[in-house]
């Protein structure tokens, strides 16, 4: 809400971007074309336009001799903020790179749980987005996201026990082996291509299994050990309690 309240005026912007509020300027993008020797860059602002239920995104872009305004139209619903640009240039584009520092009027923010420490690390992040071209075709992804500044960990997101098996979604922080064993449990063994999500599985052993079906009405409570070898660095680990029969 505060960098709702610093947007720049719709007749300022049209003056002179520059005569913006400094809380306005909330980031900076460039664009790489072949068409020219060098990027396009320039700031990117809050906007207001009037009775508009939020500010537009507006970048512009500048260089050898040219400025393109592009104009995001920006939305807010059950917490997550977009920006849609319904108009650009009819041109090729190679890279494209925007920088939403954070601050005091950052255009981003969290909205995370206390059991979280509103903390982005650890958590499964992920930027939808669509891309839809002059002749109609349309690109829909869904990018992973990673934090910078967190410390590499393994965190169990979610653990679900059905029957037999436990299964366990569990954050690592690059490519590389994931392991899991607990007392009573089969060994469990996953590669990770990445940084991402990983779900291992892992069941009752035949004996376990079988001491409990002896005994009727009791589980097995039993803590899984995790360790995780990455491609580089050290290796991690993270334990979690299942119960289980």
């Amino acid at each position: 809400m505060t960098t709702l309240q610093k947007a720049c005026t719709e007749a300022q912007f049209d003056v002179n971007p520059a005569g913006c509020p400094a809380a306005s300027d909330v980031g900076t993008a460039s664009a790489h074309t072949p068409i020219f020797s060098h990027p396009l860059t320039g700031p990117a602002y809050f906007v207001s336009h009037g009775g508009q239920a939020f500010p537009d995104l507006e970048i512009v872009l500048q260089g050898e001799g040219i400025t393109l305004i592009l104009d995001g139209n920006t939305d807010i619903k059950k917490g997550i903020t977009s920006s849609i640009f319904r108009s650009v240039p009819d041109a090729p584009i190679t890279d494209f790179e925007l920088k939403l520092p954070a601050g005091p009027y950052s255009i981003l923010g969290t909205n995370l749980p206390a059991s979280a420490k509103y903390s982005l690390c650890g958590q499964k992040l992920a930027m939808p987005t669509a891309f839809v071209g002059q002749n109609g075709a349309e690109i829909h992804e869904s990018t992973p996201i990673s934090v910078e500044g967190c410390k590499p960990a393994v965190r169990v997101l979610r653990a679900r026990v059905k029957g037999r098996t436990a299964t366990l979604e569990v954050s690592v922080p690059a490519a590389g082996r994931l392991v899991a064993t607990g007392g009573g449990l089969s060994k469990a063994a996953r590669k990770a291509p990445r940084a991402g999500t990983v779900t291992v599985k892992l069941t009752l052993t035949k004996g376990e299994a079988a001491f409990l079906a002896r005994h009727h009405g009791r589980k097995l409570k039993t803590t899984i050990e995790l360790r995780f070898t990455p491609k580089k660095g050290s290796k991690l680990k993270a334990t979690t309690t299942v119960l289980i029969g």
